[in-house]
């Protein structure tokens, strides 16, 4: 049972020489290390004596600081640092529940610049004006809109969580705001001729890789997973079913990520091309000497970004590769549904739920018409496709 805490009024009186401010001094109840209460001895600057150039309305800015500390619904906040908190309570519990990628992804925003900034402050000296200013400066010293966007939301959700265990009173994450994004830089317009070229360029088995992902529109991972028993030669098609990140297997990026994808003439002929005589079913289909999966960012790095360069490209990583084929996918004429299917996107839209349901025979012809698109004979011949406003690829 709590014990009856005490009405006070807090001290006032100024300071400074140049710039007089008013301070605040009042007696605070904590949470200690060990979880018992403790009194601590607060001091804050309230504001300038010429924004409150009276005693009086400083009094009542106090009044209003302690307004809660004076109330029966008053409960101490925790001495609690960020670094202790995520440590010990939001990295165990929160981490395991994760995908492997996504894990990786906070343990470095947490390690990289949340814990250098804040990781001995404790949690309710957090104010959104630090936080405010924290994700300015990250903006300043060069890092992209997006990276920063990313800090704020970690930060975020670790408060989040620190809230809910009621070791802080509100969010001040919440109250911060991004500056408005930039223009961002558009892609470089390609034509069908050109991602050929640059796929012929590459030697294998980046080009094999290349292939399949214009081909079919599958996220890297997807395709680095792929098992020979996921793989249906006669009937043309492909199961997706895992993804890899940093060779560790998980489930794919959403619940619409596992699905089937249709195979054209070309990529039934890679697939063939690669197919041993003899294999086990749960044999990788892409996979190192040692039978393990094959690390995207070395192919990137000693296969792909070099064919680039040869062919005069710049940008392009795998990710850019199924970019391409949902870009030619809308240039044949796909159904926005079918193409939805193909990349096995989420959405919460009612109109692209109810696109999702595509006939299996659109599918297979759409990406059979991508395949034609590329490597057919007339590719280059705007009235083969009469839907396609464009030759090129944005």
């Amino acid at each position: 049972m709590a014990r009856n805490r005490r009405f006070q009024q807090g001290s006032l009186f100024k300071r400074g020489s140049h710039t007089k401010v008013w301070v605040a001094r009042w007696w605070e109840e904590v949470l200690g290390t060990e979880g018992k209460t403790e009194r601590i001895r607060r001091s804050e600057i309230l504001g300038t004596v010429a924004s409150l150039p009276t005693r009086r309305e400083a009094r009542q800015v106090l009044s209003d600081r302690l307004r809660l500390i004076n109330s029966g619904d008053y409960r101490p906040p925790s001495t609690w640092t960020l670094k202790r908190f995520v440590q010990e309570r939001w990295l165990p519990e929160v981490l395991p529940t994760l995908k492997y990628s996504t894990k990786l992804h906070y343990e470095h925003m947490v390690n990289k610049h949340l814990v250098p900034e804040f990781g001995d402050l404790q949690l309710r000296l957090i104010t959104r004006e630090s936080v405010q200013s924290f994700l300015t400066e990250k903006l300043r010293t060069g890092l992209s809109w997006k990276t920063v966007k990313h800090i704020r939301t970690t930060f975020g959700t670790i408060l989040k969580a620190a809230e809910a265990d009621d070791l802080l009173s509100d969010n001040p994450v919440l109250k911060t705001r991004l500056p408005r994004r930039g223009p961002i830089p558009e892609r470089a317009s390609i034509a069908p001729e050109k991602l050929l070229e640059l796929l012929n360029a590459l030697r294998e088995p980046a080009q094999s890789l290349a292939w399949l992902l214009a081909l079919t529109g599958l996220r890297i991972g997807e395709l680095l997973a792929l098992r020979w028993r996921d793989v249906d030669l006669e009937t043309g098609c492909i199961r997706v079913r895992q993804t890899v990140y940093e060779g560790q297997f998980d489930d794919p990026k959403t619940r619409r990520s596992k699905r089937t994808v249709p195979l054209g003439s070309k990529g039934i002929e890679i697939l063939t091309r690669r197919k041993p005589s003899r294999f086990d079913p749960e044999t990788l289909v892409f996979a190192s000497g040692r039978a393990t999966p094959l690390n995207r960012r070395n192919l990137l790095n000693r296969q792909l970004k070099p064919a680039c360069e040869r062919v005069g490209l710049s940008g392009a990583n795998w990710h850019w590769l199924r970019h391409a084929h949902a870009t030619m996918l809308d240039a044949v004429g796909a159904p926005l549904g079918t193409v939805q299917a193909l990349l096995g996107h989420s959405s919460s839209e009612i109109t692209r739920e109810v696109y999702l349901h595509s006939l299996p025979a659109d599918a297979k012809n759409a990406v059979q018409r991508v395949e034609d698109l590329m490597i057919g004979p007339k590719r280059t011949q705007v009235p083969d496709f009469p839907e396609m406003k464009s030759t090129l690829i944005h």
